[in-house]
């Protein structure tokens, strides 16, 4: 049931919530889904984005940024010291 709030949040908050509310229901249901920050920043793009704002769509750099550190860090977590 987590999961699936982890999942349905940061959707949610990207339309009714501020981006500062979005940005962090999506860091934590990245521990659940690494793949999270990337999809809400390619949602945000399509939703938000403009063509004259700039040339790189941030939102969606900014979530494979987020994605990279969430597959570091679980693969970090994952590994125990005592094998």
């Amino acid at each position: 049931m987590i999961h699936l709030f982890a999942i349905l949040l940061p959707l949610v908050s990207l339309v009714f919530f501020p981006w500062p509310l979005t940005i962090l229901l999506t860091l934590l249901s990245a521990v659940y889904e690494p793949l999270m920050p990337l999809s809400i920043g390619l949602l945000a793009d399509m939703l938000y984005y403009t063509g004259g704002a700039g040339q790189l769509p941030m939102a969606a750099v900014g979530g494979l940024v987020g994605s990279i550190a969430a597959f570091f860090v679980r693969s970090r977590m994952r590994t125990g010291i005592i094998r």
